[in-house]
């Protein structure tokens, strides 16, 4: 049996548990004693009533989570609680009053010179190592490890528990920040004040950090984003398998910022420290947080230059209504920039771009799913479509006829693939570039200036690399509703070629850039054909009966289903309104592309 002691008192701080929202408790002693239904939130402080080994009694003294209870002190050698100073008086973070500013003025909202010029410089100076690719068998041996990031050359945290813990800390930011160049040698962070886990998105996982400087400055944020990937352990683990293996994009996340952010034509987060590593996949991202504005708050209310509330992909009419297109002006004139500012050499030598961003190429082998996969699938689909989810799609989409020629477009192009890949590469040389890959609401910020007019800042750059515009727009707008496109997809175009040439970029031919961007929707409904075992999971099919529209609570909550089902319903209703299957059609007679049999459909 392990000894026992009571104790006089002894303070911990619970450091474990951020990505699990706190750690577990239990009511006895033992590990196998029942386990109470709250967890102890990560940063509570309690006060030691008897320990046994690495098991304590405790008393909850500040914090969220049962009063009482016992709990480990650490696990496989990691930190769950820390002993501490603190007494559980110390005075809270005082709540800030009025509008939090991001700025103020345009000069002070996007600086020239940019303030991180210098800092950028020294970063392409150092010639990192490019990302070396990840196998499956290699990753699971090696995930779970903690190695030297290929950035900055030490080991770095890569969990909350990790970077409150005592091997981590406000030492190893105050080193990290320092390696990176935001924080100068005779200054320290001195605490790391707080943590909280963040949801939203389907990446990685996020999370809000509080700071202390021994020398604040406006120029240091203590209010920090940190980015980092899901545990491959529990439900997440398929997510994690994806981001890490089958995408292999958070390098370019990793790099973007850190070579880039002085270099961009629109604001973004200010950097801190990012790093990864080839040998495990873990990485860490740290900048600035964006304090969104209160979304119960009438926008007419908020002051110049404070942030608008957070937005969300799939929710524009609820968001924006009629105010959509001020905002895709502006995200298609950001994405149009970008892309002439890279044509006109602003971001710096291809090749070197290349290294940390890798170009799409035309690929000779690219080919649709087997025969059988696609019957399978598309069977799947039409009963999703025409029973499960028939309340969410226009009437005119579910008749027979409207069906039938749906299934014959997706057939038309995954059976002419590669032909239709190399169509859209035909314009290689003028139409790749480098933007934003994902350029929606939920990857923004926005705020207004005095005269009222809107401002964008951009988030989150997973993915960056160079490919044609075309395609990746449909990327930045796919989130879109129907009637907005119908309405505004000829003049958004229109717009971003026109914007592209005007930053740098050579004239477009505007029926060519309207078809690969159509092509792109038609290939994103083949790939969501694959997502349907994964909508049932979330709203099962006994389930669907009950869902009246896009508000039902599992639907609306859960933002990767939300983007599987309405990612449907949008490219459904193009293919039928906008005739969609024509336009294949006569893509390839056009090209003389010679003919191919389709595969047979019940």
């Amino acid at each position: 049996p392990m000894p026992m002691m009571t104790d006089d008192g002894t303070m911990w701080e619970v450091v474990g548990g951020g990505d699990k929202g706190g750690i577990l408790v239990r009511k006895g002693q033992g590990t196998d004693s029942e386990q109470c239904k709250e967890r102890l939130s990560t940063g509570a402080l309690v006060k030691q009533v008897d320990r046994a080994g690495d098991r304590i009694e405790y008393k909850l003294v500040k914090g969220a989570g049962p009063e009482v209870g016992w709990v480990s002190i650490k696990i496989t050698g990691k930190d769950l609680l820390v002993e501490t100073d603190k007494t559980g008086n110390e005075p809270d973070e005082p709540e800030f009053k009025g509008p939090r500013l991001v700025a103020t003025s345009f000069e002070d909202w996007l600086p020239v010179p940019h303030p991180a010029t210098d800092r950028c410089k020294k970063e392409w100076d150092k010639k990192s190592v490019p990302w070396q690719g990840m196998a499956m068998d290699h990753f699971m041996a090696n995930y779970m490890n903690n190695k030297p990031g290929t950035r900055y050359g030490f080991k770095f945290p890569h969990t909350l528990e990790q970077l409150t813990s005592s091997e981590y800390g406000p030492a190893w930011m105050t080193k990290a920040f320092q390696a990176s160049g935001v924080l100068s040698a005779d200054n320290k962070i001195t605490q790391i004040v707080s943590t909280k886990q963040l949801s939203g998105g389907g990446a990685a996982d996020k999370a809000l950090v509080v700071v202390k400087y021994a020398k604040p400055s406006k120029e240091l944020h203590t209010h920090l984003f940190m980015k980092y990937p899901y545990p491959c352990e529990g439900p997440r683990r398929s997510d994690r398998v994806n981001s890490s293996v089958m995408l292999q994009q958070d390098c370019m996340e990793v790099d973007a910022l850190r070579l880039l952010e002085a270099s961009m034509p629109f604001r973004v987060t200010k950097y801190y420290f990012a790093d990864i590593s080839n040998e495990t996949t873990n990485f860490i991202i740290l900048t600035e947080f964006v304090h969104f504005g209160d979304p119960k708050k009438a926008l007419k209310d908020f002051a110049p230059w404070e942030v608008e509330p957070p937005y969300e992909k799939f929710m524009d009419d609820e968001q924006w209504g009629d105010k959509a297109w001020e905002y895709y002006q502006e995200m298609t004139k950001a994405c149009a920039k970008m892309a002439g500012w890279y044509k006109a050499g602003k971001f710096g030598d291809p090749e070197e771009l290349r290294k940390y961003f890798p170009k799409q190429e035309a690929n000779m082998g690219a080919a649709g799913i087997s025969e059988k996969e696609f019957q399978a699938k598309i069977k799947h689909m039409d009963d999703f479509i025409s029973n499960s989810a028939k309340v969410l799609f226009p009437p005119e989409v579910l008749t027979p006829a409207a069906m039938t020629e749906l299934k014959r477009v997706l057939n038309v192009a995954n059976t002419y693939t590669l032909e239709f890949h190399l169509y859209t590469m035909k314009y290689d040389a003028d139409m790749s570039v480098m933007m934003h890959g994902n350029m929606n609401a939920d990857n923004t910020f926005w705020t207004r200036d005095p005269d009222g007019k809107l401002h964008i800042g951009v988030l989150d750059w997973g993915g960056l690399g160079i490919k044609p515009f075309p395609g990746t727009l449909w990327w930045c707008d796919y989130a879109s509703e129907f009637h907005f496109l119908e309405k505004h997809m000829d003049e958004m175009l229109e717009l971003f070629c026109k914007t592209f040439e005007e930053s740098g970029g050579p004239k477009s031919d505007f029926k060519f850039v309207k078809e690969c961007f159509l092509i792109s929707a038609i290939n994103q409904c083949l790939g969501l054909m694959g997502a349907i075992p994964q909508i049932y999971r979330v709203v099962p099919k006994k389930v669907w009966p009950e869902v009246k529209d896009r508000h039902f609570p599992k639907l609306k909550d859960s933002f990767l289903t939300r983007m599987y089902v309405q990612g449907f319903v949008l490219i459904a209703t193009m293919v039928h309104k906008w005739n969609l299957g024509k336009m294949l059609d006569d893509i390839l007679k056009e090209n003389n592309v010679k003919e191919k049999p389709l595969t047979k459909l019940d």
